[in-house]
């Protein structure tokens, strides 16, 4: 293909081996509705960069919530460690329970009476 070809097809939008048509970014449903575009610091495509200390912040304060959900997960565990033990020790002290009935006695039958 040539270079003339290529930029006529490019005109044209479609897309060629050698280039790629690039589509324009559109506004979200909201920013639409409220007629705002690229409103805020972190929205559009030039955003102010943050600075060492808040990545240090946001990096203390995420590390001090993992902190929390792992000892409060311990002693959930803890809990259900203790709870096991005490019922696995209840039951080796606890006399064997048979859940099934005594046998009957047998009856003495007339010919063993006799005798």
């Amino acid at each position: 293909m040539t270079f003339r070809e290529a930029r006529m097809a490019e005109h044209e939008g479609q897309q060629t081996p050698r280039t790629k048509v690039r589509r324009r970014r559109t506004p979200t449903p909201k920013a639409v509705r409220t007629g705002e575009r690229n409103a805020g610091p972190d929205r559009g495509s030039i955003a102010l960069r943050r600075t060492a200390s808040e990545y240090r912040a946001t990096a203390e304060e995420q590390a001090a919530r993992v902190r929390e959900e792992i000892e409060a997960a311990l002693v959930q565990a803890r809990s259900t460690r203790e709870a096991i033990e005490q019922r696995i020790a209840d039951q080796l002290h606890a006399p064997p329970v048979s859940h099934t009935p005594p046998p009957r006695r047998k009856r003495a039958t007339r010919a063993s009476r006799k005798k």
